[in-house]
C-alpha cells in the first residue's frame, strides 16, 4: 500500500457511524488499515458497522453528541483500550428543512446542539489524546469535521440548517489555525445532495399545489440540479474523508473541502 493512503497502526473515532456517510467512511478507513471506533445513538447499529469492518480490534460504542458525559466516557474508553487517536471524524448531524417564516427557533437550537455543540465538544475532549499520539508517536492526527455544502451556499427551507453547518465551517478553520503548530490538522467537509439525506427529519418537498412529492420526484427534483447527472452516495463521500485523514493531505489545514457533483460550482 501507497504509505501516503495507510493507516496501519492507527486509529479512528467516527461519530453518527450506524449509517450513511459514517459507516461508509469506517469501512473506508479499516480498508486501509485503522483501528475504527464506531460509535452511534443507535448502539445496535454502531455494533453491527464494527462487526463488519475489515481487520480486528475495532470498537463499538453509544455517543449522544450533544452530551459531555457521553463523551468523556468515550474518550475513556480509547485512551483505555487503544492507547491513541489518530483520527477524530465528527460526522453525526441532523437536517431539519422547513421555510424561515415557518421554522420554530427550536429547529436552529435543535441543528445547533447536534451540527455544533456536539463537534465542538468532541474536539475538546479528544484533542488532549490527539496531542499525545502527535508527542509520542511522531504522528500528524486529523480531525475531519463533516459540514454541507449548505454551510456555503443558500437553499429553500434550510437557513436554520444552513447557520449551524456554516458556523461549523469556521469553528474548524479557527480550531485549524489554533492546532497547526502542534501538527493536528482540522478541516471541514462540504457533501452535496446525497442520497444519505433523503431519510432526514424534515417535511417533505411539495409541488405548487402543496401536495407531497413522491420519493420518486424527489429523487428527480435533485438530480435536476445536481450538474454531474445523479445525487451522491456516502461512498462518494467516505474516500475524501480518508484522504483528509492519511498523510496524502499532510499540508492541507483550515480547509473548506467541498465534494458535491458540482452544485454550488454553477
Amino acid at each position: 500500500m501507497n504509505t501516503l493512503f495507510d493507516l496501519s497502526g492507527r486509529v479512528a473515532f467516527v461519530t453518527g457511524a450506524g449509517s450513511g456517510i459514517g459507516r461508509s467512511t469506517c469501512e473506508v478507513l479499516a480498508s486501509l488499515g485503522a483501528r475504527v471506533a464506531a460509535t452511534d445513538l443507535d448502539a445496535e447499529q454502531a455494533e453491527l458497522t464494527a462487526k463488519a469492518l475489515a481487520g480486528s480490534g475495532h470498537l463499538a460504542a453509544r455517543l449522544d453528541v450533544t452530551s459531555e458525559t457521553d463523551w468523556q466516557a468515550a474518550e475513556q474508553l480509547v485512551r483505555e483500550r487503544c492507547g491513541r487517536l489518530d483520527v477524530l471524524v465528527n460526522n453525526a448531524g441532523i437536517m431539519l428543512a422547513r421555510p424561515f417564516l415557518e421554522a420554530p427557533v427550536e429547529d436552529l437550537r435543535l441543528q445547533y446542539r447536534v451540527n455544533v455543540e456536539g463537534p465542538y465538544l468532541g474536539m475538546r475532549t479528544f484533542i488532549p489524546l490527539l496531542q499525545d499520539t502527535a508527542a509520542k508517536h511522531g504522528a500528524k492526527p486529523s480531525i475531519i469535521n463533516i459540514s454541507s455544502v449548505y454551510g456555503q451556499v443558500a437553499g429553500d427551507r434550510y437557513a436554520a440548517y444552513s447557520a449551524s453547518k456554516g458556523a461549523i465551517a469556521m469553528l474548524s478553520r479557527a480550531v485549524g489555525h489554533e492546532l497547526a503548530a502542534s501538527g493536528i490538522r482540522v478541516n471541514s467537509l462540504h457533501p452535496g445532495p446525497c442520497a444519505t439525506n433523503l431519510g432526514a427529519k424534515h417535511e417533505p418537498l411539495r409541488n405548487s399545489s402543496g401536495e407531497a412529492l413522491s420519493i420518486e420526484e424527489v429523487i428527480a427534483y435533485w438530480v435536476g440540479k445536481m450538474p454531474i447527472g445523479r445525487m451522491g452516495f456516502a461512498s462518494d463521500i467516505a474516500p475524501v474523508v480518508a484522504f483528509l485523514a492519511c498523510d496524502a493531505s499532510i499540508f492541507v489545514t483550515g480547509a473548506q473541502i467541498v465534494a458535491d457533483g458540482g452544485y454550488s460550482a454553477f
